[in-house]
């Protein structure tokens, strides 16, 4: 094993190159490098593969293997994954016939890891092979979430590479990743667009736009900050009712969520898994309305005396003409701007005409998305009496309404009414205390209205007294 040089002209300069040098199992290899450093490292990897038992021809041939095939090895192992992550992680690596299109139309299928890994050899991805992929993802408006998502699969299938002896290093590693920014341009991970925000009057607007059963969870979405997953996980069993107060004098108890567990969706089925984290398992505090909300709600029930139930089931869309075949969730999902106009158009009463409730099945999210939520926002606009020429500003709801945006209400209310940071936390299901206060930092910001009335009533003057104290005489 020796580092050698050589030098040659080209175009009238002397240019110098070095060697690595190494012998394994009687056969001379050589790789040629510009630099010395670069030489040196390479005989450094190969004295360290050697010691380890293994050779760097060894190496080479494992390194053949594609991306592809190694991610599928990858995936089968990992017995350590919960369902809904095994299925986000199938779901990435997945071939993509069909995807999101960037703001040019055009479709971002390209981009994915199959399509962009899964036919190379692992031994040929470099650093900067990653670094422009990640970065086509961002030009293609890929949220940094998302980016993020995408780069630490890949990462985590190359690692496995490093530890079966694939490769030595990890080309994944030092790739400069996008920040989710906030809306001002800020800290990473607040949410203070105020979009995400609405007002008690703003969710009502939505509740009442909103069809029957769907109304119900709505409601309870911006009033208790569950998670969608965690909202369609409830079953009837974990609805806490107090018993009717006889003593009109005395505090009504509040009602009880219990959250357990979630539902995802694995190979197209529903199935239930646990929450996303310890602190996701809790019991949330209801309102007096919420409470008798649910309590009305249950009490028409179908299956209100089984606690397993569902406790919102699954709904889809009737077709609008008669097609003579039964609906099922795929009917639920082609919906196009046109028919959510067409939906919104309708009143929530005739809305809840079209839906086909299934008792039987959880509420599938993706369905009621697209063919529930997104017309109840653009319904109540129109309810508000708002016209596609209105000025944004006049809008009831903003158009681009997240469901995910509800839970960000419930923090913003529950800021206002004073209840401390702490008790947030658990109510939402955070790990830590110190998650609620990255997020919504900028709700927990003082304004100092209370220290700045004390210090304006120093500022005055005081006055004197009206009796003037006479002189002593004598």
């Amino acid at each position: 094993m020796q580092l050698g040089k050589s030098s040659r002209r080209v175009n009238g300069k002397l240019v110098k190159r070095y060697q690595s040098v190494w012998y394994e199992k009687g056969r001379e290899y050589r790789e040629t490098f510009d630099t010395r450093e670069l030489a040196q490292d390479k005989l450094d990897k190969v004295k360290t593969l050697l010691s380890q038992g293994q050779s760097a021809a060894s190496l080479r041939e494992r390194g053949k293997e594609t991306f592809g095939v190694v991610a599928a090895k990858w995936l089968e192992s990992r017995h350590d994954l919960k369902p809904r992550t095994r299925a986000e992680y199938a779901n990435l690596l997945s071939d993509k016939t069909r995807a999101r299109r960037n703001g040019d139309g055009e479709s971002t299928a390209d981009l994915s890891i199959s399509a962009t890994f899964d036919h190379r050899p692992v031994n040929e991805i470099t650093r900067a092979d990653i670094a422009d992929w990640v970065g086509k993802l961002s030009a293609a408006g890929k949220s940094a979430s998302t980016v993020r998502h995408h780069y630490f699969v890949v990462r985590q299938v190359l690692s496995e590479c490093v530890a079966d002896g694939r490769l030595t290093v990890n080309p994944a590693d030092y790739v400069k990743l996008p920040n989710e920014r906030s809306a001002a341009g800020g800290t990473p991970g607040v949410v203070d667009d105020p979009d995400m925000f609405l007002t008690a009057a703003q969710v009502a607007a939505l509740v009442d736009a909103t069809p029957w059963p769907c109304s119900v969870l709505v409601h309870l979405a911006a009033w208790s900050g569950l998670r969608a997953a965690e909202l369609a996980g409830l079953q009837v069993g974990d609805v806490e009712l107090p018993e009717p107060v006889i003593n009109p004098n005395a505090r009504t108890k509040p009602g009880m969520l219990h959250v357990q567990r979630t539902v995802i969706t694995v190979d197209g089925a529903l199935v239930y898994d646990s929450p996303k984290t310890k602190g996701s398992r809790r019991r949330v505090p209801l309102m007096g309305a919420t409470t008798e909300l649910l309590r009305d709600y249950l009490a028409v029930h179908p299956r209100c005396d089984e606690p397993d139930a569902p406790l919102f089931c699954s709904v889809t869309l009737k077709p609008s003409k008669p097609t003579g075949r039964r609906a099922t969730d795929a009917d639920g999902k082609r919906i196009t701007p046109t028919a959510v106009d067409a939906l919104a158009a309708l009143s929530a009463d005739e809305a809840a005409e079209r839906l086909i409730l299934d008792w039987s099945q959880a509420i599938r999210h993706q369905t009621f998305y697209k063919a529930v939520f997104r017309p109840a926002v653009a319904r109540a606009n129109r309810l508000g009496g708002v016209s596609p020429e209105s000025a944004v500003s006049s809008l009831v709801l903003p158009p681009a309404l997240k469901f995910h945006a509800l839970r960000h209400t419930y923090a913003s209310l529950c800021v206002a009414a004073g209840i401390p940071p702490l008790q947030l936390s658990r109510f939402m299901g955070h790990a830590k205390v110190t998650t609620t206060l990255a997020i919504y930092t900028h709700l927990f910001d003082d304004d100092h209205a209370e220290t700045m009335a004390a210090l304006e009533a120093m500022s005055r003057p005081i006055e004197a007294p009206n009796v003037t104290q006479l002189r002593r005489r004598g």
